[in-house]
């Protein structure tokens, strides 16, 4: 292998390297939002229980 040919290589690593590191700030923003999401979808998604219900009341 020649040393312009090692010269390309470190290069493109190099290059592979920056376009990694890009990738994984994307997931992580991706994850951020998806787990915002699932926060506030869990809160409107189970409302709060009444002590007044009367369904529970067949059993006493």
């Amino acid at each position: 292998m020649t040393n312009s040919d090692e010269k390309k290589l470190l290069a493109e690593i190099a290059h592979l390297r920056d376009d990694l590191k890009q990738l994984r700030e994307i997931v992580n923003v991706l994850v951020n939002v998806v787990m915002e999401e699932d926060y506030d979808d869990d809160e409107q998604e189970f409302p709060a229980f009444s002590g007044n219900d009367s369904k529970f009341q067949i059993y006493n």
